[in-house]
């Protein structure tokens, strides 16, 4: 049986390339044949320990690559979005499994399908449990029924297909700002707002461009990278903060002169350190709507005052993934946003130098490190 090459993270801080046997299909199933995977600050923090997995994992969940192989039956076993698809034609997939329908949270509250208690998730499972690999640091990864399947546009390239997972994050997130809100009352996202956005790395990065693709009137960003801040301002800030180089008390009497002498009136934090969203409290104007987007893992705590919240009469609004279908919204808004996204890939490594990918991943001059297992 012919050997494939997956990237298997053995423990926290314990990367290593093994052989797999290329995984064999049912009818019901697929084999794709990975093209690029982009590497995700979850998988940095994986790889640093702050997620409780069941080790070994081969990690990888933004991905796009081509179908090697296709069962008989597999497309009436996944929801298939983009029109009928073929072997050869290029996809993408969410990382979660489409919803089990008999959980609690399935049964009471289908609109958060990320809450769906029985799904697995590309990239986070055990690569212990058959079929393996199911991550996307791997030369092909085998798919299973319950899948969702995205069919990649003719004209959109691979290196903007690759960021679909993280679009998808950051054009909910911009969505979380805007429901439930009453925009001409004041409440909720609107064309005349006034938003920050806490960290400018990929995904910091993407939300301005979504931000600015629907007509955002003032976009500020703050992060301590003088070159990410830079690529803020082609990606859509009018404005940037320079988080190393003021006081807490200075940011705030900037935003004053930006937003109307109160602040701003939405907050996106996507830095994914605990004081950004401790901070976020702090700059929002009275009223306003804070939405967490950075901390799908755990990198520890911060001192929270609870008078804030009630004295301003905020809204905070988590963001656990997203609905799978937002993966249509990302790949339309890839499609056609003006952003100037070919600047995002910085990096493009082999599959044998994973590790030096998630090391450069988050340092200075980086941005979208890219893992290339065919090259």
């Amino acid at each position: 049986m012919a050997s494939i090459q997956a990237a298997v993270m053995v423990e926290p801080g314990n990367i290593e390339v093994r052989e797999f046997d290329r995984p064999q299909i049912g009818a019901d199933e697929l084999l794709l044949k990975i093209e690029r995977t982009g590497i995700c600050g979850s998988d940095k923090h994986m790889y640093a320990g702050h997620m409780g997995l069941q080790f070994p994992v081969v990690p990888g969940h933004e991905l796009v690559g081509t179908i090697e192989e296709l069962g008989p039956q597999a497309m009436d076993h996944m929801a298939v979005v983009g029109g009928p698809v073929k072997e050869g034609d290029r996809i993408t997939t969410t990382p979660s499994s489409t919803n089990c329908g008999r959980c609690y949270y399935c049964l009471h509250m289908p609109q958060r399908p990320a809450l769906c208690a029985n799904r697995f998730v590309y990239g986070f499972v055990s690569s212990d449990t058959a079929p393996s690999p199911r991550g996307g640091f791997s030369q092909y990864m085998h798919m299973t029924n319950r899948s969702w399947v995205f069919k990649i546009p003719d004209e959109l390239s691979s290196d903007r297909a690759v960021l679909t997972e993280p679009a998808a994050v950051a054009t909910r997130a911009v969505e979380r700002a805007l429901g439930p809100g009453i925009p001409h009352i004041g409440e909720g996202l609107g064309l005349d707002k006034k938003v920050l956005v806490m960290g400018a790395g990929p995904i910091g990065q993407l939300v301005i461009a979504a931000l600015a693709h629907v007509g955002t009137d003032e976009i500020i960003a703050a992060d301590l990278s003088v070159s990410r801040l830079a690529l803020a301002q082609e990606m859509g800030a009018h404005n940037v903060l320079n988080v190393g180089d003021t006081s807490l008390e200075e940011r705030q009497a900037i935003l004053s002169d930006l937003c109307d002498g109160v602040g701003p009136d939405i907050v996106i934090e996507t830095a994914g350190v605990p004081v950004a969203f401790q901070e976020s409290l702090e700059l929002v104007r009275r009223g306003g709507i804070v939405v967490e987007v950075g901390h799908f893992t755990d990198p520890g705590a911060c001192e929270i005052h609870p008078h804030i919240i009630c004295f301003k009469d905020l809204d905070i609004r988590g963001m656990w993934a997203y609905p799978p279908m937002q993966f249509k919204t990302a790949l339309s808004f890839l499609k056609n946003t003006k952003a100037p996204l070919d600047k995002f890939i910085t990096h493009r490594l082999p599959l044998s130098s994973i590790a030096e990918g998630i090391d450069i991943t988050g340092s200075e001059g980086s941005m979208k490190v890219v893992i290339e297992p065919g090259s």
